[in-house]
């Protein structure tokens, strides 16, 4: 059964996914690696990767920041696509990310599906990465 719609919570979520694409442009990896709660789990075409330490979140998102300036990224934002409350701590999130460069234009993006859950202090946490291939 879905959990009904909340505004606070959706709030909540939002408020969450700016502060992921910020620290991602950032480069702030200490940031990102926060934003999880392990064990986590990432699935792509490319791959699946369980993670069992924050620390291994860090060191992935360590070069993200150079990787975003050599496509010419300095901004990004976050576009949500669809959101599914499916229990009191759990939400799936698709997210759409626009790459932005410096003059506002957009030079790409991505897409992710999210697992959220809050942890046993209240805050939201990424528990799974579902990456789409565009």
């Amino acid at each position: 059964m879905t959990a009904p719609t909340n505004p606070e919570r959706d709030r909540e979520v939002d408020a969450f996914l700016h502060l992921l694409g910020r620290a991602l442009v950032e480069g702030d990896a200490l940031t990102v690696a926060t934003l999880y709660e392990t064990p986590a789990f990432v699935l792509a075409d490319a791959g699946a990767q369980a993670v069992a330490r924050r620390e291994e979140i860090e060191r992935f998102f360590a070069g993200a920041r150079a990787q975003y300036l050599d496509r010419g990224v300095t901004m990004t934002r976050p576009e949500v696509e669809s959101r599914e409350w499916v229990g009191d701590r759990v939400v799936l999130v698709r997210v759409c990310w626009p790459y932005v460069d410096k003059d506002g234009r957009e030079v790409g993006l991505e897409r992710s599906t999210y697992a959220l859950r809050r942890d046993d202090s209240g805050a939201l946490r990424i528990r799974v990465v579902l990456a789409h291939r565009e």
